[in-house]
């Protein structure tokens, strides 16, 4: 074999190329195509105009794949689609309408391709519909907006919450609505709301208890009962909690709190005006500086020290509000 020929007969062909070849022969089923770099191949009969005949020339597409005699399996039914496609790519930018073929799911969106590029799809760029049914999504073309684009890595970011030209339904704060967890950290996660918004949910409105990580008691593509705690006119922000769906056990506790009650605890704050006390029960109290002193402009840090331990009765105490004072140094009577 001469080296030309050889050269020749190494010519690659990489999935979805659009080639030129000759038919050279129609069978029942197949029709054989010869391509450049002696090499031949096939695609169903069906696909087939019958205006074609052997000897003429034909546009067809790689797909990648090898039949068992060898020869590339090709595609002629969708090759306009792909001239089409590759049209498209030329003018695509951020902004730009894309339709492209899931092949796959994980636990943070969608995937798939488009001519040679790795397409992703989050949840949280999903409509609510496309969401709720993405397990059916999987080999089906789906529709979107191009929201970030990377040529060099060949990777696109898309959305089809932004091609969907549906109102987003109000919220309000205090509404309870359900809503799928879509991405967990250990201190803050991301939910896809019934509305179809997004929704942040701090480690602090999760659990009444002490919770070192939202993965400890959060399932991603789970469902959940959530507060809205708050968001902005636009329901771009918004903050949901879950332990609000639950009474506060400690209220409980401070409803049997009265006037006069001896308790303990640590002084974990000085401030101008007196120390914050943190109670064993959990709660803070304040120990008002002039209260707990017979001598005028007495400073703070000359009655209590960080960290030391106090007792003192409760001199005030609002239910509503939670506030207690406390009563460390009983005045001298004059």
């Amino acid at each position: 074999m001469k080296m030309k020929d050889f050269n020749i007969s190494m010519t690659q062909y990489n999935r979805g190329d659009i080639i030129t070849g000759t038919i050279v022969m129609i069978g029942d089923k197949e029709v054989v195509v010869a391509l450049g770099g002696l090499k031949e191949g096939v695609f169903p009969k069906v696909e087939l105009d019958p205006a074609f005949k052997i000897g003429d020339a034909i546009l067809v597409m790689v797909t990648g794949e090898i039949d068992d005699k060898g020869c590339l399996v090709l595609n002629h039914a969708g090759v306009n689609k792909a001239v089409q496609d590759k049209e498209k790519l030329k003018d695509l930018k951020v902004g730009s309408e894309l339709s492209f073929k899931v092949n796959n799911i994980n636990n943070s969106g969608l995937l798939g391709e488009f001519m040679g590029y790795r397409v992703f799809l989050p949840f949280s760029q999903c409509t609510p519909q496309d969401f709720m049914n993405r397990d059916s999504l999987v080999n089906r073309e789906v529709s979107s907006i191009v929201i970030e684009l990377d040529n060099i890595k060949k990777s696109i970011v898309c959305s089809t919450k932004l091609l969907s030209n549906t109102q987003l339904e109000p919220v309000e704060v205090g509404e309870v609505i359900k809503g799928t967890v879509i991405k967990i950290e250990d201190k803050y996660a991301i939910v896809l709301l019934k509305n179809g918004s997004k929704a942040k949910l701090s480690i602090n409105d999760a659990s009444y208890e002490h919770v070192s990580s939202l993965k400890d008691i959060l399932e991603e593509n789970k469902e959940y009962e959530f507060k809205i705690l708050d968001c902005n006119t636009d329901y771009s922000r918004i903050s949901v909690g879950l332990k609000q769906l639950k009474e506060d056990p400690r209220f409980a506790l401070f409803n049997e709190l009265n006037l006069d009650d001896v308790v303990e605890g640590e002084v974990v704050k000085i401030l101008p005006v007196g120390a914050v006390i943190k109670l064993d029960n959990g709660f803070s109290a304040l120990a008002i500086t002039r209260e707990n002193s017979d001598r005028a402009n007495v400073v703070t840090h000359h009655i209590y020290k960080l960290k030391s331990r106090v007792k003192g009765r409760i001199s005030y105490i609002n239910r509503e509000t939670h506030k207690i004072n406390l009563i460390t140094h009983e005045k001298k009577e004059h």
